[in-house]
């Protein structure tokens, strides 16, 4: 089965928020410092941000604040990342860490989330990565990606993956614990392992959701005493049906794939967007719209459902899909607020996100 994806997500509301979707929300507060342009110690206390695309990749940071990256390009060093530090990778934005990311790897582990990848946002570690005692969110559409070697935190430490996530690995990976991967949500989420991937202290499960994991692992090397539903596994199957579409045997394919994936949809015109089989368009349009909206789809379409769901992924409005390709009117409820929504289409074929923002 193929997926595709597609969004554009404002963020509106403040940062000041303990959970890592909420995090997510907002722009830089007021007061925030710019980041220091040589290598330095990002203090505790202090919120720094990043708004365009810079390269920083001659310098090393220890985070103990929080770090916040926009919007842009942002190419780093090595980071040490420690307990009170949180880096934050926004919608659209793009961290490169070329050297080693290291969480501090004294006891006990974290209490908070420090690495998280909101929605739409890719991390992508070039160097190798040493957890530690540090927890990591790859939220709903974010992607992460390491190209070297991930040495797995405490067996008290989490790594947690939102709907149509993906984490990409592409050395191989030694898994410490029963259930590594904690999973956000009730819908698919991606895993891309491009080598070899074992449970070398326990065999166990690859999620905490064992056999009700509905993370859809794709592994291109041989896995050892790891376990994980068959229905969602593709060990060394020689496609890539379970993985973002555009992912290949190349590093970074199904990050990126994912991560490219983004439909922007301005103005009041439809900007369109062919489907995987080409047969036709898709679009939505008024946008911004205010009481309704018109949905294109493909002649042949199997799509059935159309939901709204707000930034924080709450379901806002649900309807069937109308019969025929349209373009065919919805009418939104009247009650709903003007803000910034994901339209998610689906049907047999998958599943498509769109943007919606709503005067």
């Amino acid at each position: 089965m193929k997926y595709i994806h597609g969004l554009i997500l404002l963020l509106i509301a403040t940062c000041a928020h303990t959970s890592a979707s909420a995090q997510c929300t907002g722009n830089c507060p007021a007061g925030s410092l710019a980041i220091p342009t040589s290598s330095a110690t990002l203090t505790a206390g202090s919120t720094y941000c990043i708004t365009s695309t810079t390269n920083l990749s001659g310098n090393a940071y220890t985070v103990n604040g929080k770090l916040v990256i926009q919007s842009g390009t942002v190419t780093m060093g090595s980071i040490t990342l420690e307990k009170t530090g949180v880096i934050l990778v926004k919608f659209g934005a793009k961290l490169i860490i070329t050297g080693i990311l290291t969480g501090n790897s004294t006891a006990p582990v974290s209490t908070i989330d420090n690495l998280i990848v909101c929605n739409g946002g890719l991390l992508d570690i070039t160097g190798s990565f040493s957890q530690g005692q540090i927890n990591i969110a790859v939220n709903d559409f974010g992607a992460m990606k390491v190209t070297g070697a991930w040495t797995a935190g405490a067996t008290s430490s989490t790594v947690k993956i939102g709907r149509s996530a993906v984490i990409e690995l592409c050395a191989s990976f030694n898994i410490n614990k029963n259930g590594f991967f904690t999973e956000t949500s009730t819908g698919d989420s991606y895993l891309v392992t491009h080598a070899s991937t074992a449970q070398s202290i326990t065999n166990g499960f690859l999620s905490s959701s064992q056999n009700a994991s509905k993370i859809k692992w794709t592994s291109e090397g041989p896995a050892s005493w790891v376990s994980h539903p068959a229905a969602n596994t593709c060990s060394s199957c020689g496609n890539y049906n379970m993985a973002p579409t555009g992912t290949s045997s190349t590093c970074g394919s199904a990050a990126n794939a994912l991560n490219s994936q983004v439909l922007s949809i301005t103005g009041n015109q439809p900007v369109i967007r062919s489907t995987d089989n080409n047969v036709d368009k898709v679009a939505i349009y008024p946008n911004p719209a205010k009481k309704y909206l018109y949905l294109q789809l493909p002649k042949k379409h199997t799509y059935t459902h159309l939901s709204v769901f707000t930034q924080a992924g709450q379901l806002a409005y649900q309807t069937t899909i109308k019969a025929g390709s349209g373009p065919t009117r919805y009418d939104l409820p009247a009650q709903l607020p003007p803000d910034i929504y994901f339209v998610r289409i689906t049907g047999k074929e998958g599943s498509l996100i769109l943007k919606l923002a709503k005067q």
